[in-house]
């Protein structure tokens, strides 16, 4: 939100995950009070998969890394523009549409669901010049 305020006329996106966005969600009804039109993208995965591994026995006995939520439904409920990504086809349509919402003055949130696999980059290559 403070980008965006800096920068009014450029793109400013939020990236969460879902276990984040239980800690800092309510970020998003601060941006639509606030009218602040910033790009919220939720990696909606139902679990705190980073956790799993060290909270095994919580977790068996209590399912206490699995989260749940529909918060595409949450963020429109708080007066922004939301939609749930579920078909990876999508993923290019719903970007657009999110960035035109937010084009339009309003924040939006794109939730997409999932899996938990933790798949990501290793690369630790050298910095970049411009």
């Amino acid at each position: 939100m403070g980008a965006k305020l800096a920068h009014p006329e450029k793109l400013c996106i939020n990236m969460w995950g879902d276990a984040a966005i239980g800690m800092t969600g309510m970020d998003f009804e601060t941006a639509v009070r606030d009218q602040i039109p910033i790009l919220s993208i939720l990696f909606n995965n139902y679990s705190m998969a980073m956790e799993i591994k060290a909270m095994q026995v919580s977790t068996e006995k209590y399912h206490s890394t699995d989260i749940s939520g529909n918060y595409a439904d949450w963020a429109k409920a708080l007066g922004g523009y939301a939609e749930r990504v579920t078909d990876p086809a999508e993923v290019t349509h719903a970007l657009l549409r999110g960035i035109a919402a937010t084009r339009e003055g309003k924040p939006a949130l794109l939730e997409f669901i999932t899996t938990k696999n933790k798949v990501y980059s290793t690369f630790q290559g050298g910095g970049y010049s411009s």
